[in-house]
């Protein structure tokens, strides 16, 4: 027997982030060439490729709570990678922007 998962979603989070610097965001198709060109990824973790999908799925709750977000410096080797052109770097400046605006 399997246990089930509840996924909390917000599309209108995701309709934000396109809006607001996102707008690359669905292209995305989790293969981690960003988490691969990060000089910053953690070793247990799959930055930014996590933050990719919860974004994707609209889960706020997560992101917000997310220390991973605050060590992208910007330096955009994700961006430049990305053979879809996700422009993680933009996703995560969108991500960060957002979480700002939640708690201020």
């Amino acid at each position: 027997m399997t246990g089930r998962v509840a996924v909390n979603t917000d599309l209108n989070f995701v309709q934000g982030l396109m809006l607001h610097g996102a707008a690359d965001l669905k292209k995305c198709y989790q293969c981690s060439t960003c988490t691969v060109a990060c000089p910053l990824t953690p070793n247990d973790e799959p930055f930014p490729r996590k933050e990719m999908l919860w974004a994707q799925w609209g889960m706020k709750d997560k992101l917000f709570r997310d220390m991973d977000l605050w060590l992208c410096h910007n330096c955009n080797d994700c961006t430049d990678q990305c053979p879809r052109g996700a422009k993680p770097g933009e996703v995560m400046s969108a991500l960060r922007n957002q979480t700002i605006e939640h708690y201020s």
